[in-house]
């Protein structure tokens, strides 16, 4: 008997680390078999349900997903890791409201969780409360300062305030970086558009569409911008 329990501790962890580098090579069906498995040698392991859950959103399962973290969350209440996923799963479904709640909770348990206030800054910007979710990429520079995507998010919700200079700086920030980040140069060619600097805009749309030809925000605002100068 102490003898299984061994070998399905070993068993168990060797499906983790699989699953792991599996969802690294987005390999996510065969990830998911491994943490079933997993659970089948241990079906409270908490660990092994928040990853069956986040590989669940990774394939675009979102009500399996769900169902995963509400699992966890009726032995768990208080697990962190599963409300924050929760959190965005419920952004992707367009539950807002709920994600922001979510989110909220998290942070009350621990108001530095890194997944939270990702969560909750995207939750508000879907809800158009921009100047809340601007405090939460400041928090999250603040918290986690290599975090540098969140310059991107944070441009974005500047652009939408209209403070187009300081949109600006954030992503010349972010691209000081990683200048190879298609998001970061479509979203500047955004500000420079609304700054009527249309040449540099254009400039920054084809820089785009140099890192990812499929992209295809930047083609639209690309066909735009030439057909209006």
């Amino acid at each position: 008997m102490v003898f299984d329990k061994i070998q399905n501790k070993f068993k168990k962890r060797s499906l983790m680390a699989k699953g792991f580098k599996l969802m690294k090579q987005d390999n996510y069906e065969k990830a998911l078999k491994c943490y079933n498995n997993a659970l089948k040698l241990d079906s409270n392991d908490i660990n092994v349900q928040i990853s069956k859950g986040a590989v669940l959103k990774l394939l675009g399962r979102h009500d399996e997903a769900l169902n995963c973290f509400d699992e966890i969350l009726k032995s768990h209440p208080e697990s962190i890791t599963a409300l924050a996923n929760k959190s965005l799963i419920l952004i992707d479904i367009g539950k807002y409201e709920d994600a922001l709640d979510c989110s909220n909770s998290a942070l009350e348990l621990d108001p530095k969780d890194f997944g939270a206030w990702i969560s909750r800054g995207v939750a508000l910007e879907k809800l158009d409360k921009y100047e809340e979710a601007l405090k939460c990429y400041d928090k999250l520079l603040e918290l986690f300062p290599k975090f540098i995507w969140a310059w991107i998010n944070k441009g974005i919700v500047l652009t939408e305030l209209k403070e187009y200079q300081k949109a600006l700086e954030c992503f010349d920030k972010y691209l000081g970086q990683d200048p190879n980040e298609e998001r970061a140069w479509y979203n500047k060619g955004i500000v420079l558009k609304h700054a009527e600097k249309y040449e540099e805009a254009l400039e920054c749309f084809k820089k785009a569409l140099e890192l990812d030809p499929d992209y295809e925000d930047a083609k639209k605002a690309k066909e735009e911008l030439l057909s209006s100068i």
